[in-house]
């Protein structure tokens, strides 16, 4: 099942099945946190259960169970990415066990030399970088310049069936203050930072992306971001275009319209316009077929091979099929149309002459299981 399917996506079907049977009954489906285990089979629902991603994520999650570590269990998110990998032809992984698909669990050996390491950024690629130096014992000290961690994921467990992800965030950091490594909070590097406080350090430079704002295009009365959206940072009106079809796009979409299409007078109409043949291109699976299925059940507008021409005060002017569209009645822009690296401090960096290493979205704008992974590998070669 997707993310977003309810726990013991096939309870129901168990407990049917076990008033028929003489016979133990098995159930799986989302089974990715002890307590519902325990809850299927103490009402009777089942005999037994499967966890199959669950112990994929985290080989130890018996073991944590039953010596009662349930908040170190690294969290099983849902997306589906084990499965998908193995639908083309790549190797089982795993988004947030990097180390699975190297199939070296806990390989994380001593450093030869040990170091004073600066992990700038508290996302995802940075907080695994930060606890795989420690772990092979370099002094490590991770800065964010927001009052809380979590870096683009923040923004992403907002949407509709994404909350898994906030579950990442409270499982990184947990694991970072387990080894007693300190987030530094509300704290900006820069150049002075670096060359005073910082000066004997090597960095890991995890600063994320910045969302692509489109100034050719920035002249409508109420021109948002994305992300800005999803934090609560801005407010959209009832008429809602939003320019980019890919996952963001799609899930701010779906997160904007109503729960149910009933056409209510206050419902929003959105309409999303996308370059592409098809929306979310790079996504595969059952999390995307969901997502496009509720989309359509919503009425949102979903418009394709489409491009943006022009955006005047009032107007946002668009292509699709050789044919010029005009709209006239919407109230705002929102722009989803993907991140850039964010490459603030290397000129710095460079200029100083200290050594860094950059990860996650600050080297390569990707996944959630390349930013994992970029910082649990440099971190490995430290």
């Amino acid at each position: 099942p997707a993310n977003g399917t309810k726990m013991g996506s096939h309870a129901d079907s168990a407990k049917e099945i076990r008033k028929h049977v003489s016979i133990p009954v098995v159930t799986v489906g989302r089974i990715t946190e002890p307590w519902i285990a325990e809850e299927l089979i103490a009402n009777g629902t089942c005999d037994a259960i499967f966890a199959g991603r669950a112990n994929l994520c985290d080989p130890e999650f018996a073991n944590k169970t039953l010596e009662g570590r349930v908040e170190d269990i690294r969290p099983c998110i849902g997306c589906l990415k084990c499965l998908n990998g193995i639908m083309f032809g790549k190797r089982v992984a795993c988004s947030v066990n990097p180390s699975f698909e190297l199939e070296n669990e806990d390989n994380v050996p001593l450093a030869e030399e040990k170091k004073n390491i600066l992990v700038v950024g508290a996302g995802p690629a940075g907080m695994e970088a930060a606890f795989v130096a420690k772990k092979r014992g370099h002094n490590v000290v991770v800065v964010e310049k927001e009052e809380e961690a979590g870096g683009l994921l923040r923004a992403a467990s907002v949407p509709i069936a994404k909350q898994d992800l906030t579950k990442v965030v409270k499982f990184l950091k947990r694991r970072l203050e387990s080894v007693g490594v300190n987030i530094k909070y509300g704290v900006e590097v820069t150049k002075e930072l670096l060359e005073t406080e910082y000066k004997d350090y090597e960095v890991v430079l995890s600063v994320g992306a910045t969302p692509i704002f489109l100034d050719k295009f920035a002249g409508f009365k109420q021109t948002l971001i994305a992300d800005d959206v999803l934090m609560g940072r801005s407010f959209p009106g009832r008429k809602i275009v939003i320019i980019g079809g890919g996952s963001v796009g799609c899930e701010l979409a779906d997160y904007l319209a109503p729960m149910v299409n009933d056409l209510a007078p206050r419902n929003r109409d959105i309409t999303v316009i996308e370059a592409a043949p098809a929306l979310m291109m790079r996504d595969a699976g059952a999390g995307r077929s969901s997502l496009v299925k509720r989309m359509m059940s919503k009425g949102i507008n979903m418009i394709t091979n489409a491009t943006l021409t022009e955006v005047s005060e009032t107007t946002i002017t668009y292509v699709v099929n050789n044919e010029t569209k005009v709209i006239t009645d919407a109230d705002t822009l929102i722009f989803a149309v993907g991140y850039r690296p964010n490459t603030k401090l290397v000129s710095a960096l460079d200029e100083l002459g200290m050594k860094y290493h950059l990860v996650g979205d600050a080297e390569k704008v990707g996944s959630l299981k390349e930013a994992i992974f970029t910082g649990y590998e440099v971190a490995r070669k430290l």
